[in-house]
């Protein structure tokens, strides 16, 4: 363990950290601006500041500063967010939001549901960085504005766009093998802009599992100590324009990953690898035909094509996995008074998923299913001097367990011209995955969805230059899905409960831009175990400033123990607690030429986010980006 790991044992960070809070301490890339806009929390258009659930937004500009590679590792320095990935760069990961399950959030990108049918959660481990403009992130149930997934909150992806016209390339290269190639392509017009980004990354810098650590016998006869690599494409078109009185929109995303994995079912010298291919688009018109009123059609698909080879032909390793979501999304929006905005809209979505691992006689025949959803939502949003509210409602039909409502209501009140203290509660939903109903020896096809309640109770302020949001809240899930002993297959038998607070302070001193965030979650079972893979406490310090043309950010996270399943014999074990810190530089050698330079895990910290896989070391890259 590194010699920083004891000094921050205990609770000692969490302290530390609101004591550098309580002196507005706070944020480099996460500075509120006044201007800021999110979509996400209200599926509209408005000022980040204005939003009640408790939002995020993460620009390009933000990116670029924090020079971070994979979206997981971004995403886990965010306040209630955790990650864990098992294994290297491109290895599957979970996304724990206010400690709910990954099947639990919601993972859009430009409007596109990620989230398959298969397994109800969106694959992440393997999606960079390089083509992506903005996220979003909300926290808390927002079902009655999304349908099933949104539990503890929504992310949402935008791919990149021009927001000026010029070429972009550059590349980075450093430990572990690493080397990466990045190019956008945007032109502005008139009447709109067009924007292509592509990139290519690949690495191979440990072996996934420790091989040290496995314990052979004869259901785990060992794996593979070999170096595991991964190779990753992906690329992005976004195209707007404005015809005949008419907003149109379109995008395309697509993401290659290539990722060798091990496993302790195949023996020491098995090899493994997942091919991984996704797809998003979308295409969008909108018109205006009276003042106040926006009506849109929108249509939208998403796929999530994998395949697992195994060197050994006889392997459960072996497998293929198809999903794909279809969507239709007619929907009108209308400002009828000054502040005030309602919404409604109809919704049609088709899921179909299909894998070799549903076939019941194990012959690896592709067996296929498939789920209608027909919904309907609507919503009021607005403002009346000192008061804030929203409430949405959402209805959703679906065809292979039957209907669902969810709503969602908030109000905040401004105590003066600074200071707000908000109130919201709502309920959400996860619809049965095609794995809950359908697994061989597992499945069940009489599921109910989990459902949800949650309540949220936060105090905000917000000045030039400083901020600070105080968030408690706490969510109730019943009729979890979990595998059902005296049935001997799934059933919703099991409950969570998840109480937590965020602390979330910025500020900008002297030219240093610092932020402070602080996590408290407590979330069990119905037996009152802790949820596996998510620390009760967890921090996040930041400091960047410009000195000239040289930029540099230091961060630090800390997560506190958490527990685990044990690789050997998944009887229950503890992780230990770890802190991992961060600095990247950047040089602005002019106005076309900028240099990089970034350190993770600065004080080569030993830690596993998964019981007995490997995490890097000390790791170094160096870059550079040209624009012309």
């Amino acid at each position: 363990m590194s010699s920083f790991q004891p000094v921050l044992a205990g609770r000692a960070p969490v302290a530390l950290a609101l004591l550098i809070a309580a002196g507005a301490v706070a944020a480099q890339s996460r500075t509120q601006a006044l201007d800021e806009v999110i979509v996400s929390a209200t599926r509209t258009e408005q000022a980040l500041v204005d939003a009640l659930p408790s939002s995020t937004v993460i620009t390009r500009r933000d990116i670029e500063r924090s020079q971070s590679a994979g979206l997981a590792e971004l995403l886990g320095r965010q306040a209630g967010v955790e990650f864990a990935r098992a294994g290297g760069p491109g290895g599957q990961a979970s996304l724990f939001l206010r400690g709910t399950n990954s099947s639990q959030t919601l993972v859009l990108i430009d409007g596109v549901r990620l989230n398959t049918a298969i397994g109800g959660a969106a694959a992440l481990g393997g999606i960079t960085l390089d083509t992506i403009e903005r996220i979003e992130i909300v926290r808390g149930n927002l079902s009655s504005l999304y349908g099933s997934e949104a539990i503890g909150g929504v992310v949402q992806i935008f791919t990149r766009g021009a927001e000026r016209s010029g070429i972009e390339a550059g590349g980075e290269a450093g430990s572990g093998r690493t080397w990466s190639g990045n190019a956008l392509l945007a032109q502005r017009f008139d009447a709109g802009s067009i924007a292509l980004a592509a990139a290519a990354r690949s690495s191979s810098p440990f072996s996934a599992i420790d091989a040290s650590q496995v314990i052979a016998g004869p259901f785990s006869p060992g794996a593979n100590p070999e170096v595991d690599g991964n190779r990753n494409r992906n690329a992005s078109l976004n195209a707007r324009g404005r015809l005949a009185g008419l907003d149109l929109a379109a995008s395309f995303w697509v993401n290659r990953n290539e990722t060798d994995f091990d496993s302790t079912a195949d023996g020491p010298a098995a090899t493994h690898r997942e091919t991984s291919d996704q797809r998003a688009m979308q295409a969008s018109a909108a018109l205006a035909p009276v003042d106040g009123l926006r009506l849109q059609l929108a249509l939208a698909g998403s796929d999530d094509d994998s395949r697992n080879e195994s060197s050994e032909p006889l392997s459960f390793n072996n497998g293929e996995f198809e999903a794909d979501n279809r969507s239709a999304v007619l929907s009108a929006q209308w400002r009828f008074s000054p502040g005030v905005e309602a919404t409604a809209a109809y919704e049609h979505l088709r899921q179909d998923g299909a894998s070799t691992a549903y076939d019941a006689n194990f012959g690896g025949q592709l067996t296929s299913f498939s789920r209608r959803v027909n919904s309907l939502r609507a919503g009021l949003t607005g403002d009346a001097g000192r008061h804030h509210f929203q409430a949405n409602v959402r209805r959703d039909d679906y065809s292979d367990f039957g209907d669902s409502t969810s709503g969602l209501a908030a109000y905040g009140f401004d105590l003066d011209a600074r200071w707000r203290l908000s109130v919201q509660l709502a309920n959400a939903f996860r619809a049965p995955s095609f794995n809950d109903l359908y697994f061989p020896f597992f499945g069940n096809p009489a599921l109910a969805p989990e459902k949800s309640r949650s309540a949220e109770l936060a105090l905000r302020y917000g000045g030039e230059r400083h901020s600070l949001r105080l968030a408690a809240f706490r969510t109730r899930t019943r009729d979890l899905i979990v595998y059902d002993p005296a049935a001997q297959r799934a059933g919703n038998v099991d409950r969570a409960e998840i109480d937590g607070a965020e602390l979330i302070a910025t500020a900008t001193i002297d030219g240093w831009r610092l932020q402070a965030d602080v996590g408290v979650t407590h979330a069990v079972d119905s037996s009152g175990e802790r949820l596996l893979r998510r620390a009760p406490y967890t921090m996040h310090l930041a400091a960047a400033r410009a000195f000239g043309p040289l930029e540099g950010l230091f961060e630090i996270s800390w997560n506190d123990r958490r527990y685990d399943s044990d690789i050997n014999t998944f009887a229950p074990t503890t992780l230990d607690a770890y802190t991992l810190a961060r600095l990247a530089l950047s040089w602005r050698a002019s106005d076309r030429l900028r240099l990089t330079l970034r350190a993770e895990n600065l004080f080569d910290a030993d830690y596993e986010q998964v019981d007995g896989y490997n995490t890097a070391g000390r790791s170094v890259f160096a870059g550079v980006q040209v624009r012309m």
